[in-house]
């Protein structure tokens, strides 16, 4: 199903079962594009495509409640700007695959990730972001938490191919492990083919600061809410590009509670 996004818009849809979209983003147009996948959502393909100079805020929150599939393509033309966000905190697996293709100079996209890893379950992602001109600009930076037995497994590509002067590619995961005996396995790549570019990764993995989890308890938190506390803080760079005040708090809420923030509990949970 195409749909042509024009001017200024804001689009909402609900995913249940499976669905495909071609959005076309139209020349200077610009606007939000919220989608969530609805609790008995199996699959999402979605092939974007920007036009000069249209602007373009992506959201996709996961409510699935069972295995789902995300494949997403992303097509970028002469000064085009996306900035996305995917968040999903289900006690499910997710598969989720993307490659944006920055086509022409001036393009500029950014994803923020944020994945909340339950025990059993396997969240895997495999991103890139590819340069086909230069001057673009790519940025991913993904957010991960793992309880007991979380599984998570994230392929962030930045991909300059020659001739695509003043590139610029960076990325960054950062991985907060919680419980034990949890799976995380990154693997940042930058695929460089032309010397005039920018590029950086960064990968962080690792278990909460005791001097903050002391701090946190010392102010009448619990260990699982200060835990959750944690967690918050590592997804609230993607949970603020909502825009819509009342959205963006019921969906804290809603995270709030996954975490163990909600309610009061005793210390050996």
């Amino acid at each position: 199903m195409e749909t042509i996004l024009k001017e200024t818009f804001a689009r909402t849809i609900s995913v249940s079962g499976s669905l495909e979209n071609d959005p076309i983003v139209a020349p200077q147009a610009q606007g939000t594009f919220f989608i969530t996948l609805k609790p008995d959502a199996k699959a999402l393909k979605l092939n974007i495509t920007m036009q000069e100079e249209s602007h373009l805020q992506l959201f996709i929150y996961n409510q699935a409640e069972s295995a789902a599939d995300v494949d997403i393509r992303i097509e970028m033309q002469k000064d085009a700007v996306c900035r996305m966000g995917l968040l999903d905190l289900q006690n499910a697996p997710l598969h989720w695959n993307q490659l944006v293709e920055l086509q022409n100079e001036g393009a500029d996209f950014e994803i923020l990730s944020g994945q909340l890893c339950m025990a059993d379950q396997k969240k895997t992602g495999d991103l890139e972001v590819r340069h086909t001109a230069g001057h673009t600009h790519g940025e991913i930076r993904n957010f991960a938490v793992l309880l007991d037995r979380g599984n998570y497994e994230m392929v962030a590509n930045g991909n300059i191919e020659k001739n695509c002067p003043e590139a610029q590619s960076h990325q960054a995961t950062r991985v907060l492990t919680l419980g034990e005996d949890h799976t995380a396995k990154v693997i940042p790549l930058l695929l460089i083919d032309e010397n005039e570019v920018k590029a950086s990764h960064a990968l962080t993995i690792g278990q909460p600061d005791e001097e903050q989890l002391y701090y946190l308890q010392s102010r009448g938190l619990t260990t699982k809410q200060a835990i959750g506390l944690l967690s918050v803080g590592y997804f609230l760079p993607v949970l603020d590009m909502i825009e819509d005040q009342d959205l963006h708090d019921r969906i804290r809420a809603e995270m709030e509670s996954k975490v163990g923030l909600n309610g009061r509990t005793s210390d050996t949970e």
